[in-house]
């Protein structure tokens, strides 16, 4: 177990490598130089497959490994690490976009103390062809701000005649970004959009406001009532092309109607000014599902991001609603405190688990109420998820007897796991193992005895 452990973690840290080799810069400090002196439209391409990894063929990693093993040895290199996306961008009818950036980071492993960020941003059009970029320098704790973004971008080759779009942003220092959108010039009132972090090598559960096959997305509000309308921009950053299947629901949860399936290829764009048009009168969510054009291709697969603009048609009042990311149809609530017993040949305790639940994704604390159990440790934070019905958790990072000067500081591992949900019941397999090479399996069966948060007696 402990072989498969350090091969899973090798092999993560192989593909997160990876993506540098396509953004190299070798002289320190000269990246911001190098990107404006490339092609704008190849630099960022390569910014683009960075991020795109086909992720189904790791050979290609682990052949490139030795090569950057060698070169980390022997000189730095630069390149993105930080991603990030708006998913409206716009200038038509007399509207304007400006986009800010914040450089947060105080210290960079790489740039040191207040490391200037060296941002690339890049706008495509709905067609998902790269239609204009620009690289902009932002000081540590400062925020650099581009006034009319269509105008201050650079088009590219074949482009610069966009008038909607969405923007990339990808940067060598940890930056939020955002949006200011002004549909009318005589008031000059703008609707706020936050930047979405690029989520491609997280783990499902922890993925927040994209979309994939298996998790759609969910406007939580949409107007096509008196003096309000609603425009709906849905973007594909997948690496493949998906169908986007759209049901516009009222307030009680009724489909009110399922528009036409749109097809929309990586990078491509959907955008419906009047989403609610073909239900006039009606306010209420909206569900946007996607389907994989490719499903035997592992690297050909679509993620969306998308976002609602609320607008009103006799006033220059507009507010965003960004995309919430569902959990799957078939997953169970069970946040709550769970208590029951776990045994092994080395393990026969009773245990608490206070699970806390954010769709896909769980968290809490186990403790040890009594019996054995192969620790000096009896609480712990765990993670994990709830997929298909089925329940994972696991200890990270724990260390036994780590908090005493001359404790033993053992790295423990421990994962429970349950095929099932079934009612206020969990029941499962364990797995320990720990650096002094103790290894059990065991079972689990816990019962759900109340709320994280019992109203008071």
């Amino acid at each position: 177990m402990q072989m498969l452990e350090r091969a899973t973690w090798c092999l993560t840290a192989v593909l997160l490598m990876f993506p540098a080799s396509w953004a190299q810069d070798r002289g320190a400090g000269r990246e911001a130089a190098a990107r404006r002196a490339m092609p704008a439209r190849d630099a960022m391409h390569d910014r683009v497959r960075a991020i795109r990894l086909n992720l189904s063929s790791p050979t290609r990693s682990l052949l490139k490994l030795q090569s950057h093993l060698q070169q980390a040895n022997q000189e730095s290199f630069e390149g993105d690490s930080y991603v990030s996306v708006i998913p409206l961008v716009t200038n038509e009818n007399g509207a304007r976009t400006n986009v800010g950036l914040n450089n947060f980071s105080r210290f960079s492993v790489h740039k040191g103390a207040d490391p200037v960020a060296s941002v690339a941003v890049g706008l495509y059009d709905p067609s998902g062809n790269l239609d204009r970029t620009g690289v902009f320098d932002v000081r540590s704790n400062g925020m650099h701000q581009i006034d009319s973004v269509f105008r201050k971008l650079d088009p590219v080759d074949g482009g610069g005649a966009a008038t909607t779009g969405w923007l990339l942003i990808l940067s060598d220092t940890p930056i939020t970004a955002w949006a200011s959108v002004i549909l009318d010039r005589a008031s000059n009132d703008p609707a706020m959009e936050l930047a979405i972090a690029d989520q491609i090598f997280k783990p499902a559960a922890f993925v927040e406001s994209q979309g994939t096959s298996s998790n759609p997305l969910l406007i939580q509000s949409s107007a096509g009532v008196g003096s309000f309308k609603s425009r709906l921009a849905v973007v594909n950053i997948g690496t493949g092309a998906g169908r986007l299947r759209i049901k516009l629901l009222n307030n009680a949860g009724d489909v009110q109607d399922s528009l036409a399936p749109y097809d929309v290829r990586a990078n491509g764009m959907f955008v419906d000014n009047d989403i609610r048009s073909t239900v006039p009168g009606t306010f209420g969510p909206i569900v946007i599902e996607v389907e994989d054009l490719n499903p035997t291709r592992g690297d050909l697969e679509p993620r969306i991001v998308a976002t609602s603009l609320v607008e009103s048609t006799t006033g220059p009042f507009a507010g965003f609603f960004p995309a919430f990311a569902l959990p799957q149809p078939d997953n169970p609530a069970i946040g709550g405190v769970w208590e029951g017993d776990v045994t092994g040949d080395i393990m026969n305790a009773t245990v608490r688990v206070t699970l806390h639940q954010e769709r896909d994704m769980l968290y809490g604390i186990l403790d040890i109420l009594g019996g054995s159990f192969p620790t000096t440790d009896e609480e712990f934070l765990v993670s994990g998820e709830v997929v298909n019905g089925s329940f994972f958790l696991e200890i990270r990072d724990r260390f036994d007897d780590c908090m005493r000067e001359d404790g033993a500081c053992t790295f423990i591992g421990y994962r429970m796991f349950a095929p099932s949900v079934n009612g206020d019941t969990l029941d499962g397999d364990t797995i320990y193992f720990d650096e002094t090479d103790r290894f059990d399996k065991g079972n689990f069966s816990l019962i759900r005895v109340g709320a994280v948060y019992p109203p008071d007696e």
